[in-house]
């Protein structure tokens, strides 16, 4: 008798310590952020200038949209903020091309440059960068190189271990109180480092040396606005889920490779030796 009157009076005070606990998880999980922590390839965007002039933006929301695997072409795609002021939308929509060339970690700094300075012809300002023919030229302090591209109009970054030479194909208004832009890209070529491809032919984001790596980008509050490495492998596609298809008499959604095209992050890499040629 005691120990039930006990219980009846522990479980009021334990339901509301429960409920505490479960407001306390609710207001912990509640989301009040940006989804710009995901992560995303760092893309250099080339383009030429209506004067013939090289200019490189870097942007970080973007990867495939479209493989190919299933023998049209493969699409990539990179979003433009406030594309009214990018220098880099009024030369795309003028040529109709673009390269996206993708940075190691040992050009991460020259990357940031791109991203931090405009090519836009200078209208009276002494320019923060060298200046050419009334232009800043961005390229110029880096040391790199501008190579044209063999299939579409457009300069490829010759360091930089993987380029995709692209022609523009569409263009989709994005709203969020600026005029923002989803520029859609067919790849006709596709260019990287010997040191990438492995015995397969296929394009890997690192190889044995040091800063190798692709450049990933994520706006997460902790990192400020940072850049990340390629990390641990973890499994392979179409094995990880293998308990659960040999449990199951059948499976499906999705894409046969177990996961949508639209997380194409990674997909740039994996899928481009669908045009492959080597840098050299």
């Amino acid at each position: 008798m005691k120990r039930t009157k006990i219980r009846a009076a522990v479980l009021p005070a334990l339901a509301a310590l429960l409920l505490c606990a479960a407001s306390a998880s609710a207001e912990t999980l509640k989301f009040t952020g940006s989804p710009g922590f995901l992560l995303s390839p760092i893309m250099v965007v080339g383009v030429y200038t209506p004067e013939g002039n090289t200019n490189f933006a870097t942007f970080h929301r973007g990867g495939v949209v479209s493989s190919g695997a299933d023998g049209g072409e493969m699409r990539v795609a990179f979003g433009i903020n406030n594309s009214e002021r990018s220098y880099t939308y009024r030369c795309l929509k003028a040529s109709g091309a673009c390269t996206i060339n993708l940075p190691s970690v040992k050009y991460m700094s020259e990357a940031a440059l791109f991203g931090h300075f405009s090519g836009r012809p200078l209208s009276g300002d002494a320019p923060l960068l060298p200046a050419n023919g009334g232009y800043q030229d961005k390229l110029a302090p880096t040391g790199l190189t501008a190579r044209k591209g063999e299939a579409v109009n457009a300069p490829m970054i010759e360091e930089f271990p993987i380029s995709l030479e692209c022609e523009l194909e569409d263009e989709v208004a994005v709203s969020g109180g600026r005029p923002n832009r989803l520029m859609i890209l067919k790849v006709k070529k596709v260019w990287a480092d010997e040191a990438y491809i492995d015995a397969g032919g296929k394009i890997n984001p690192l190889n044995d040396a040091t800063d190798s790596s692709i450049v990933f980008y994520s706006n997460s509050t902790s990192a400020s606005g940072g850049f990340y490495g390629y990390g641990e492998f973890v499994g392979k596609s179409g094995e990880v889920s293998k308990p659960y298809k040999d449990d199951k008499p059948g499976h499906g959604g999705g894409s046969s490779s177990g996961c949508n095209a639209g997380a194409g992050a990674l997909a740039l890499l994996a899928l481009a030796p669908l045009a492959l040629r080597r840098k050299k």
